[in-house]
Order: C-alpha cells, then sequence, then structure tokens
C-alpha cells in the first residue's frame, strides 16, 4: 500500500493507492465519518486485477481540515485527484457521501468516467419540494453551522474507538475496526485520542438538494451500477422515523435508477448502509462482475 499527498483545492489532502499502476484504474470515495482505509477490505480484493485508488476527503483521514465543506470543493478535490495522478479514465465508485460527489463528476467530466458505482449513495428516499419543509430544512442548516466548535470528542483510547466502532458495526472484522481506528484517529490535547473527522463537514448536506441530485441522474452517460444494503433503510429511520416504509423505499429506488439512462440495480444481501463493513467480499464481487 502506498499513502501519498496532493494539493486538492486550497487544501492539502492525502490518498492511498494499492495494486499495480499499470492496471485499469480504479477509484474509490469513501462517505461522511470515514476514511480511504475503511474501505480497505475491498480495495485489497480488487488490487489484484486494478490499480485501486482512494484518497482521504477534506476533513477526514490524514487530509486537511479546511473552515468550510461544499459539494463543489469535494468535486474540485476529486479532479485535482485525477490531475495529480494523471488518470485519463477510470472507474469510480462512491459510498454514501462519495457516491453524491461522484456522482457530480461523472456528469461534470463524463470523459474520466468509464464506469459509476454508487454503493448507498443516492440519498434518503423522497424528495423534500415543499417550501416549508425547505425552510425547516434550512434552518436545521443554520443551527448546526452556529454550532460548529471544532472541538471533538474524547476517547480514551484504541481499545475504547475499536470497542465502540464494533458496537455500532457488529458485522464488522476485527482487523479492519483495528485498521479504521489506528488511521482514522490522533491524540487527544486532553489524553487519549479523537476522530480525525471533523464535524463541520456536515454542512456539506445543507450545500446541495436532492432534487437538484435527480436532475443530474440523465446526464450520466457511462454505465452506472447502483448497490444498496439488505437493511440500507434502517440507516435513514434511524434519523427519520417517517421514512419506515418499505414499500416506498422500494419505489423510490425503482424510480431513482429509471431516471439514469444506463443503470443497474443490486442489493447486498446480510448489508447495510455500511456495506463495505458489512460484506466486503460481496461487495467486491458486485464490483468485478460489473466493471469486467
Amino acid at each position: 500500500m502506498n499513502r501519498f499527498s496532493f494539493s486538492g483545492a486550497n487544501a492539502l489532502l492525502s490518498g492511498v493507492a494499492l495494486g499495480d499502476p499499470a492496471s485499469p484504474p480504479l477509484v474509490m470515495v469513501h462517505g461522511m465519518r470515514d476514511h480511504a482505509l475503511g474501505l480497505f477490505e475491498v480495495m485489497e480484493r480488487l488490487a489484484e486485477q486494478y490499480y485501486v485508488i482512494a484518497p482521504d476527503l477534506r476533513g477526514h483521514g490524514h487530509s486537511e481540515k479546511t473552515s468550510t465543506y461544499t459539494m463543489v470543493q469535494f468535486v474540485a478535490d476529486l479532479k485535482a485527484l485525477f490531475n495529480h495522478l494523471k488518470i485519463e479514465r477510470a472507474t469510480v465508485v462512491g459510498h454514501s457521501l462519495g457516491g453524491h460527489i461522484v456522482l457530480r463528476f461523472a456528469a461534470s467530466f463524463p470523459d474520466l468516467v468509464s464506469k459509476l458505482v454508487l454503493l448507498d449513495g443516492l440519498g434518503p428516499p423522497g424528495q423534500q419540494t415543499d417550501p416549508l419543509q425547505l425552510v425547516e430544512r434550512f434552518r436545521e442548516g443554520v443551527e448546526l453551522v452556529m454550532g460548529i466548535t471544532g472541538e471533538r470528542r474524547q476517547i480514551s483510547d484504541i481499545a475504547d474507538a475499536v470497542t465502540r466502532l464494533r458496537r455500532n458495526n457488529p458485522k464488522m472484522s476485527a482487523a479492519l475496526a483495528q485498521m479504521v481506528v489506528e488511521q482514522g484517529t490522533e491524540p487527544h490535547p486532553d489524553g487519549g485520542i479523537r476522530w480525525r473527522w471533523e464535524s463541520a463537514v456536515n454542512m456539506i448536506w445543507h450545500t446541495f438538494s436532492q432534487s437538484e441530485s435527480e436532475d443530474l441522474f440523465a446526464l450520466i452517460k457511462c454505465p452506472v451500477l447502483v448497490v444498496t444494503g439488505e437493511h440500507s433503510l434502517r440507516y435513514w429511520t434511524d434519523m427519520r422515523p417517517q421514512l419506515n416504509d418499505p414499500v416506498f423505499y422500494s419505489e423510490e429506488l425503482a424510480r431513482r435508477v429509471s431516471l439514469f439512462g444506463d443503470a443497474q440495480q443490486v442489493t447486498i444481501a446480510g448489508a447495510g448502509h455500511m456495506l463495505h463493513y458489512d460484506q466486503p467480499g460481496l461487495v467486491q464481487d458486485t464490483l468485478v462482475n460489473f466493471i469486467s
């Protein structure tokens, strides 16, 4: 594994690469509160056939923390990665927040993307179109930004962080949990450790809308694979109980997939939102089948 640094959009960013640089490039973009090596168990298997590259998003992992986090910055960072490594064309994979980023990247730079994979990267089911709902969400964003302090939770040690992580992700392997914690934490000024992830990244959700995302689906010209977990709906209902409607969820998923010009959808059995934690082998097999 090779770790490297590159200049993003006015930020110093970090990335990792696995495999033979002469192999076809495959770029993987992680989600919120994760970092590049959270995808390691999937990356490791794919690296037997592809040159797998994964950046730490700004505000995550070993990348720089910045004062603002907007969607255009994240897309610009991904373009900077392609420029830095002189990638002419690649398969691009994005999980969750990473899915939103790679979607916009593929729409904006279609010549650079040969195939696109969205790992539970379409956002919550349904659209917020009612003006009152939009205003309420904007108010939530204002409160969030006003409440940003830069302070991060103190954790006693690596073992404690691993225990917490596996409690939240019980299917995650012990080895991956250890790697995610060791690479994703740093010393806390008052003792112990803290996550490298910066809570201010949450402002990203208030810099674009779901309807805006869906308007871009038809612009994606390359083949698209939409991957969801069998239990992905639980992730959304934990935050928004009103979304606990499996029929509506299935209908919304089918509607969104139909908006792409060339898309297929696969469900990973035994996985939730964190598919790469829960079923890395099945995710890897699904990606290989689609790419090849």
